[in-house]
């Protein structure tokens, strides 16, 4: 339990700097307004949307397997993971984590073309994936899970 606060205290301080500035490329035609989008649930097209939910369950059914030793745990999230969440790694241990597979179906909370929320309903309860990129069409990484 304490390793599992530790890590939910440091990815939160993380994420929260992380996200401290816009979504805004330089030089990018914004049409005058930022890139990011309010909670609309969805990212304007099917196959975004469908990308970044593939993406969220992906990493909860990686996340929540307590069974799984830590060496293994580590080396098959790493890829899916953010800077700033490959930070949190080492003060989470797999074996204090609630066991949760993905049901139903994912939905996006918000997003725009660079960052997402994704809701993930699984046997524990919803997770929460927040994940970003550098550019459209790029691999989501993840900065951030939070379990029910």
């Amino acid at each position: 339990m304490k390793t599992r606060l530790a890590a939910v205290a440091v990815l939160t301080m993380l994420t929260v700097s992380a996200c401290s500035g816009d979504d805004e490329s330089a030089g990018a035609d914004t049409g005058g307004g930022p890139s990011h989008s309010v909670e609309t649930g969805s990212l304007g097209s099917k196959e975004a949307d469908e990308l970044a939910m593939e993406s969220a369950t992906r990493v909860v059914t990686l996340w929540a397997r307590p069974d799984v030793p830590i060496a293994q745990w580590t080396s098959e999230l790493r890829p899916q993971l953010s800077a700033v969440a490959m930070s949190v790694l080492s003060f989470t241990d797999p074996a204090s984590l609630d066991p949760a597979k993905p049901e139903g179906k994912p939905r996006i909370m918000a997003g725009s073309k660079t960052r997402v929320r994704v809701e993930v309903p699984t046997t524990a309860g919803p997770y929460r994936v927040t994940m970003s990129r550098d550019t459209d069409g790029t691999n989501w990484l993840v900065d951030r899970v939070d379990s029910p």
